[in-house]
């Protein structure tokens, strides 16, 4: 995430890997998968579509990590990993979920 989101993992011991947009997030999303060094990856809300074919594609693999946990950050973006995962299960099921 930015600074603002990585300083608090900071102070509590945690790698951080600061970036500026979308496209470094990918990037350093492939290089941290591609070393298998970690494995929990968190990410701020905002960058769930961003990371959705990376994540997808591990999936596919088989891959059970990194996990990936999408936290809300001061953006507000809030919200948007439930509706990826309430999507996902009506497809699964064949109906559409109400929460």
């Amino acid at each position: 995430g930015d600074a603002i989101f990585v300083s608090g993992f900071a102070l509590i011991g945690a790698e951080t890997f600061e970036v500026k947009n979308e496209e470094e997030v990918n990037q350093t999303l492939k290089k941290l998968i591609e070393e298998n060094s970690c494995a929990v990856i968190i990410l701020p809300e905002r960058f769930v579509e961003n990371t959705k074919e990376l994540r997808f594609k591990l999936i596919k693999e088989g891959k059970i990590t990194p996990i990936f946990a999408f936290i809300p950050d001061y953006t507000g973006v809030k919200g948007k990993r439930i509706e990826e995962l309430k999507r996902s299960i009506s497809l699964a099921v064949g109906a559409e979920l109400k929460l």
